[in-house]
């Protein structure tokens, strides 16, 4: 980036926040929760108290109503990319990656993706993640009585499974976690020139270790994620250019989603006492309680999408351009399809799907894999650390995307 750039860059920054600050302080619910306050859920009422549909004083559309919710992200007409195919300003270099494409795009490379992460598929790693759960496990109880549960294990399970599925060797392990860390700000929301500036650096080191690691898999292929899909690159079906965003992305998303269910898991079953002796009392309620954790604490919180027509939406237009903003957090609460949304518990009668991995064609494709591996982790956890408590105060992400903790301190004996 040239120092012009940079100052622009810099100056477009601050006139935003500027602008957010202003809103946020005469009221407006949306910019309040663009703020990233450490609980969410009473500015989601808010919202929801203007309406299933309202426009924040930012100019975003916002939706708090599952029923509203559910259909825009079913709805062809509101893609992730203007109708020109450009990017929203805020939106970060996804690149030829999945995540930040429409359709015919996002159709072809999600076809080509889908068979590597298949649920039938996914049950070939599921040996993989118990064991993985138990040498965890073996080491926090061979440590320290006390933990940060977050790096002692809810991070360290997805990683591991991911390397595995997609075909990371071990000897790049600890660095794709390492850029991982600093490319999560791609689904947090940027907050600064500096920290764009690191995200960019980070996606140029993680392209130069998934170009290396592509070579070796010509060299020596298997069956992973990166085996499946070079013969696409073989017959023309994919481009290299963008296989290595496939690589990058796809489990960037994956694990933040999976290391925050697990996570918030845990936090909700030791702040409810009940459901937490509902669990160890029997592991086979594990389904139950990453259901139940979906749609009270979900990891992501919003999606974002744009208008790529006008569009009537319960009596108001959104126009072709316009940008709307989807609360998930808000929507997996909505009483008007959950009895007493507040309350956590695992043993709620089925209802609504949520819409924790999105829906319509942007639905997660790790969905499947990130339930199975909350569920193998949390009936290893209630069965191995019956004694788990939490000793301290957490210290949550500074997002308004992605919830989840950084700090998580625990007693596991």
């Amino acid at each position: 980036m040239t120092d012009l750039a940079d100052r622009q860059a810099r100056a477009q920054m601050a006139l935003w926040q500027d602008h957010l600050r202003a809103v946020g302080d005469r009221g407006d619910p949306y910019a309040l929760l663009l703020r990233a306050p450490q609980d969410p859920y009473p500015l989601y009422e808010q919202v929801r108290a203007l309406g299933p549909l309202h426009q924040s004083g930012l100019g975003v559309w916002v939706t708090a109503s599952h029923r509203l919710a559910n259909k825009v992200l079913r709805d062809k007409r509101f893609g992730v990319r203007r109708a020109d195919g450009s990017k929203a300003p805020e939106f970060m270099p996804f690149d030829n990656s999945m995540l930040g494409l429409d359709p015919p795009g996002h159709t072809r490379l999600r076809k080509l993706t889908v068979p590597s992460l298949n649920p039938r598929r996914l049950d070939r790693w599921r040996p993989s993640a118990d064991r993985y759960c138990h040498e965890l496990i073996d080491r926090m109880l061979a440590g320290r009585a006390e933990v940060n549960y977050m790096s002692a294990f809810a991070q360290q399970l997805p990683l591991r499974v991911i390397g595995d599925l997609v075909g990371i060797p071990e000897r790049h392990r600890r660095a794709f976690f390492q850029l991982s860390r600093r490319m999560a700000y791609l689904l947090d929301g940027v907050a600064s020139v500096e920290v764009a500036r690191d995200v960019r650096a980070a996606i140029e080191e993680m392209t130069v270790m998934f170009t290396d690691i592509i070579a070796e898999h010509r060299a020596d292929p298997r069956e992973d994620l990166i085996g499946d899909l070079l013969p696409a690159v073989d017959d023309g079906r994919l481009e290299m250019d963008e296989l290595v965003p496939l690589c990058m992305f796809l489990p960037l998303a994956g694990t933040e989603t999976t290391v925050n269910l697990i996570g918030n898991a845990t936090r909700a079953l030791l702040e409810n006492p009940e459901q937490w002796a509902l669990l160890k009392g029997d592991a086979g309620l594990a389904p139950a309680v990453v259901q139940e954790t979906l749609r009270h604490d979900t990891p992501v919180q919003q999606y974002r999408r744009i208008a790529h027509m006008d569009v009537e939406l319960d009596g108001h237009v959104v126009t072709a351009g316009s940008e709307l903003a989807i609360c998930a957090g808000a929507a997996n609460r909505d009483p008007e399809v959950y009895s007493e949304p507040g309350r956590f518990d695992i043993t709620r009668k089925s209802g609504p799907e949520t819409l924790s991995f999105s829906a319509g064609i942007h639905f997660c494709l790790g969905a499947a894999l990130a339930r199975l591996e909350a569920e193998i982790a949390l009936a290893a956890v209630a069965e191995r650390l019956p004694e788990l408590r939490q000793v301290g105060p957490v210290r949550r992400r500074d997002s308004f995307i992605i919830r989840g903790m950084l700090q998580f301190p625990v007693a596991v004996r």
